[in-house]
């Protein structure tokens, strides 16, 4: 037992140092937050003060990039779930064992590709000279280029294909849970596939699909690299905007209460979404 307990505490360590470091981080901007910006050459300057909050709340284009990026994961984090959702199902269930490993190293060579380089291939296949807009319009399914770049086009893409191996990964689990003879009896007793799928199957793959919603939206929410590379400036969400109060304008206070403020709406916005979810679950179990 004292064996164990040793092994534990060596366990535990390493998750308490990231912790505190978080908090720190955390703990850091919170304060800075309470004060104005310095001269050139200083952080901070004067008392404590509100007034940075009052710049964050009461500005449109605060409000506008904050409510953007709250909508735009979550509607982002729904289309990566529907596209999952089958993409799993194919690889637990595929009859040939060879299709779903196919898919799921398709799947990891993306994962473990840099972000900078997914950036930079969308830049490239999303062009107006692109590779899909090359493929539409000789194929004649368009006339002119579609524009994808600098609009929430291609933001939207490059953010979903990003979060798509954390949705997929996490869901191939929740599949295999499943149980199949529930759907058997179902087909048995006259249902066709697409009753089956969304009357027995989506039920119960109900609390994995939360789950992973709750995942892949607090990912998307801290997207910066996608919105800057591909949205051109024209799309911003608030990483980009706490990235520029601090390395352009040189604004840590304002930066830090923004980034404060962000912080409160997106635990607020998760916990929506997971008390939604409980109800849900609740009313279709």
């Amino acid at each position: 037992m004292a064996q164990t307990s040793d092994r534990s505490k060596y366990l535990i360590s390493p998750a308490l140092v990231i912790g505190l470091f978080i908090v720190a981080a955390y703990g850091y901007f919170a304060l800075s937050s309470f004060f104005a910006k310095g001269p050139p050459g200083t952080q901070f300057a004067g008392g404590p003060t509100f007034d940075n909050y009052w710049r964050v709340l009461s500005f449109g284009s605060n409000q506008e990039v904050l409510l953007s990026t709250l909508w735009a994961s979550f509607v982002i984090s729904v289309i990566t779930i529907g596209v999952a959702v089958p993409m799993a199902m194919v690889i637990v269930r595929a009859k040939r064992e060879w299709i779903g490993n196919l898919i799921m190293l398709a799947i990891a060579v993306t994962f473990l590709s840099g972000g900078v380089t997914r950036a930079y291939s969308w830049l490239i296949l999303l062009g107006n000279k692109g590779l899909i807009n090359l493929g539409l319009t000789s194929l004649g399914i368009v006339d002119a280029p579609i524009r994808f770049l600098y609009n929430w086009s291609g933001v939207g893409i490059s953010i979903a294909h990003y979060l798509l191996p954390f949705a997929v990964f996490t869901l191939i689990g929740a599949v295999r849970n499943l149980n199949p003879s529930v759907e058997e009896a179902a087909r048995s007793l006259g249902a066709s596939r697409t009753t089956t799928f969304w009357r027995i199957t989506m039920p119960m793959l109900l609390p994995g699909l939360m789950v992973t919603l709750v995942l892949v939206y607090s990912i998307a929410l801290a997207s910066f690299l996608f919105p800057m590379l591909l949205g051109g400036g024209k799309v911003r969400m608030i990483a980009n905007q706490i990235y520029d109060r601090m390395f352009v304008e040189y604004d840590i206070p304002y930066a830090a209460a923004t980034a404060v403020v962000f912080l409160i709406s997106a635990f607020v916005s998760i916990w929506l979404i997971s008390f939604v979810a409980k109800k849900i679950e609740k009313a279709v179990s």
